[in-house]
């Protein structure tokens, strides 16, 4: 979405609260989609981790595209902080919640 068609909301760093709560819920679907899975027994070893790097990634990638290929959206550090954040939040729910079974 173009910056300028970005909502202006008057609470301080709510687009980072935002972005916290959106890889939360990438973080909890993403281990439970891999929970549920049978095809690629791999995803479950070490899963918590595998969704943290997968997300992470994902975001980093999504900002840096921003910059590079949007003239009024930027690479923000602190976004890329609470998309990692929200990403260690939702995979460790995840993975305290939901079990893989062996």
């Amino acid at each position: 979405m173009p910056g300028r068609h970005v909502p202006h909301v008057r609470i301080p760093n709510f687009d980072k609260v935002v972005h916290t709560s959106i890889y939360l819920i990438f973080g909890v679907l993403t281990y439970y989609g891999w929970l549920r899975q049978e095809r690629f027994a791999g995803l479950r070893n070490h899963t918590v981790l595998k969704v943290i790097v997968l997300l992470v990634s994902y975001g980093m990638m999504v900002e840096i595209l921003q910059e590079t290929l949007t003239t009024d959206r930027h690479f923000e550090w602190l976004d890329e902080l609470a998309n990692t954040t929200g990403a260690v939040i939702g995979a460790f729910l995840a993975g305290s919640f939901f079990r893989i079974k062996p």
